[in-house]
């Protein structure tokens, strides 16, 4: 007999057995969760997660201790592998806790353990992150991972698709609390846009030409301040050390100084913005969305969509002045700009890039509208609309965008889905609004195109340019030179003296808006997106980022070939809308996933959670 009928016998009998269980077990709990005093045992949550699928597999039902936890996505994989188009509604019981915790606690402990496969991996690469060979095999384990996750999702959502529940701030597993002991829930649900199929689920990682991260990527300003200083050995040498120690004091802080308000302040940063459009009149030609897109990403329908988004922003999209004080000053403000789609509560936060004028992302922002969102941009502090003289790179912005939230929520009520997304520095600004506490519900999922993973990494990737720029022609003289350093300006002597002017003005070090950090932080389900031909923020740099998130949804996408440069990935608006759609569709299905947990004690209450 074949093997693969063999199989498909041994699957079939597997889903009698797994309906079986469904009808037998009481109040419509599949997978009953019975907690005994007797059924103690010493293994790991790996081998009580094994017993509970072998147990489903024999009995239908599984017997654990009130303390036992068991991993729910990978159960779920495991007594459902083929995905039939005739799965039952099972509800699927998961962190089995005894009743004396709060339901609060039951679904953190939920979503926190769903992570946990997945961070596992990601938290060795952050600690190998080479470009040898152990990197490429570790992101190929991330990616069957990850694939295991969505699998998950995908059959969860088809069971539950047309009922949705709203979510904790992980938008993961919801505790709902008005829920009794029969599971009946009180009038709270939301409503999501029909799902896609599971065969248009977007791959965990497209990443074509490899790209991996390096710890160039993740340098920090402690790295800076710790690493040990040049020595001499002869006494020459010393002397000659001491005095370009000193000159080298002396040149790096005049030119701290004299560039720190040309990167942070909204004088500086807007004339440079200025002087890049003099240098590139058409840098915000709507033409640049197509000429140098490769074939492969569909050019003349990239033409039709923005020559369409620039007219409809333009001419036709009904702009609305949206502000919010400052949470930190009540005599300042947030200004954004937003564009309210017809009948729908679904809203997307986009935050713009450091020099990014606002009508180009306005451009830009039609891709979310056509998929159905309200569309809010704000300026950050220090920028464009906004007050401020400053830009804080999302320090203080992140808690601004709780504001912001508030107000979408206030609109257009709670029960809407909210998105972070962001280009370039809103990129990592989206990121660390989305690492935040305390963030409302219904904020679903962070997108980060094109974002830097720590300012030291960005800062040290252009001076090392510039530096490449300065010994390209000295290389090819007669006695080549080569300067490990641009003369005079030694890079860490430069970024500890920026450091220092930021702290003493706005109070916070560069470490703190650390990319890397903020995508650590985060457990909202996460995107990153970056170009191969992004030549002024590493692709690499959004590897390194994802690699460090342990969202328990996160995908990563490096477009390869030419795209358009920088923070030009919604060029190939084919392929840009579809993924972030299906990343969104395989969110919402995970939403949906409906979790039962029934705990019975001889002391203590049925708890149900639903």
């Amino acid at each position: 007999m074949k093997n693969k009928t063999i199989k498909k016998r041994y699957y079939t009998s597997l889903a009698v057995l797994f309906l079986a269980g469904t009808v037998m077990a009481p109040a419509g709990n599949v997978f009953a969760a019975t907690v005994d005093a007797t059924s103690a045992t010493s293994t790991s949550d790996v081998d009580k997660t094994q017993y509970a699928i072998d147990q489903v597999k024999q009995n239908g039902k599984v017997t654990l201790k009130g303390t036992d936890t068991i991993d729910l996505r990978a159960f779920a994989a495991a007594v459902d592998p083929e995905k039939t188009d005739t799965e039952t509604d099972a509800n699927i019981a998961s962190d089995l806790t005894t009743t004396e915790k709060s339901d609060d606690t039951v679904a953190d402990k939920s979503a926190t353990d769903a992570a946990a496969t997945t961070s596992d991996v990601d938290s060795t690469d952050e600690k190998a992150s080479t470009k040898d060979a152990t990197t490429d095999s570790t992101q190929d384990s991330k990616t069957d991972e990850t694939k295991t996750d969505s699998d998950v999702a995908t059959t969860a959502a088809d069971k539950t698709e047309s009922d949705t529940t709203s979510t904790d701030t992980d938008g993961l597993l919801d505790v709902d609390k008005d829920t009794d002991t029969t599971g009946d829930t009180a009038d709270n649900t939301t409503t999501t846009d029909p799902v896609k199929e599971a065969d248009d689920k977007v791959a965990d990682v497209i990443n074509k030409p490899n790209v991996t991260a390096t710890d160039s990527d993740k340098l920090s300003m402690e790295d800076i301040d710790n690493a040990s200083p040049k020595t001499y050995k002869t006494f020459l040498g010393k002397i000659a050390g001491f005095i370009d120690d000193k000159v080298t004091d002396v040149t790096s802080s005049v030119a701290a100084a004299l560039g720190y308000p040309l990167l942070f302040s909204r004088f500086g940063t807007q004339a440079l913005s200025d002087f890049r459009t003099l240098l590139n009149p058409s840098r915000y030609d709507v033409s640049n969305t197509w000429t140098d897109l490769d074939s492969q990403y569909d050019p003349t329908n990239s033409e039709a969509y923005y020559t369409v988004a620039q007219n409809w922003w333009n001419t036709e999209a009904v702009k609305q002045d949206v502000s919010v004080p400052y949470y930190n000053n009540a005599n300042k403000e947030i200004r954004a700009t937003y564009v309210a789609h017809p009948d729908s509560k679904k809203t997307v936060i986009i935050g713009q890039g450091w020099t990014e004028r606002p009508d180009w992302i306005g451009v830009v922002s039609k891709v979310w509208y056509d998929m159905g969102y309200n569309v809010l941009m704000p300026s950050q502090r220090g920028q464009f609309a906004s007050d401020g003289n400053l830009l804080s790179f999302g320090y203080y912005d992140k808690t601004d965008w709780k504001s912001l939230v508030d107000k979408v929520n206030t609109m257009n009520g709670d029960d809407g889905e909210i998105v972070f997304y962001g280009q370039s520095l809103g990129a990592n600004t989206a990121l660390e609004a989305a690492s935040e506490e305390g963030l409302a519900p219904n904020v679903k999922a962070v997108v980060a195109d094109a974002g830097y993973s720590t300012l030291p990494a960005l800062g040290a990737s252009l001076y090392n340019k510039a530096l490449s720029t300065v010994n390209s022609p000295l290389g090819k003289l007669i006695i080549p030179i080569h300067f490990d350093n641009i003369p005079f300006l030694p890079y860490d002597k430069i970024m500890k003296s920026v450091n220092k002017i930021n702290k003493f003005l706005q109070g916070f070090s560069l470490d703190d808006v650390s990319g890397i950090v903020s995508a650590a932080k985060t457990t909202l389900p996460a995107y990153f997106i970056t170009t191969e031909d992004d030549a002024f923020i590493p692709d690499s740099q959004s590897v390194a980022m994802y690699n460090a998130n342990n969202s328990a949804i996160k995908k990563l996408w490096v477009l390869d070939g030419n795209v358009g440069g920088h923070a030009s990935a919604n060029n190939a608006v084919n392929e840009y809308q579809a993924n972030i759609q299906a990343f969104i569709d395989e969110v919402n299905k995970a939403n949906n996933l409906k979790v039962n947990v029934e705990v019975t004690n001889a002391d203590a209450k049925t708890a149900a959670v639903a």
